[in-house]
């Protein structure tokens, strides 16, 4: 975490609600545009958060927030439509800022966790390799929460 987020906070927030139990994860940023980036192929072909999962992103210098839906992605998941721009600049007009690294928590317990199950920056390629037939052997066991996880399970991705 910068300087800057570690004084003042992070710019932008997603958040990821449950019905019924309120707001369960956010991962914080302060460029919105990677905070997108992590989500927009899921809203590829109109797709949706399943109920009871909404996905709300969040000024918060000012706490404004909207609901992502799949009208503010273009169908094949790879731009932003006019709309969701013209929404993020009307809560922040200096929207364009340099990204970091996201921070991902569990907001009940404020815990930290991992964006993926696998950091690449450190894994190299033939260990990657190495590890695929295990990966796959335990694709049905549970696993780390991580935000991918998550995401998965708000779309409805077994």
């Amino acid at each position: 975490m910068g300087i800057i987020s570690r004084l003042f906070g992070f710019r932008w927030s997603l958040y990821i609600f449950h019905d019924g139990n309120g707001l369960m994860y956010a991962m914080h940023e302060n460029s919105v545009f990677r905070i997108l980036g992590y989500v927009i192929s899921y809203y590829k072909d109109n797709k949706k958060p399943i109920k009871p999962w909404s996905l709300y992103l969040n000024f918060n210098h000012n706490n404004k927030a909207f609901q992502l839906l799949p009208e503010h992605f273009t169908l094949d998941g790879e731009n932003f439509t006019p709309l969701l721009i013209q929404q993020i600049k009307e809560i922040d007009a200096k929207y364009k800022v340099r990204g970091g690294e996201p921070v991902f928590v569990e907001v009940a317990t404020k815990k930290k966790l991992k964006i993926s199950e696998y950091d690449f920056m450190e894994m190299d390629i033939q260990r990657y390799k190495d590890n695929l037939q295990a990966r796959i052997d335990n694709i049905n066991k549970s696993h780390e929460v991580t935000f991918f996880r998550i995401m998965d399970d708000v779309f409805g991705i077994l």
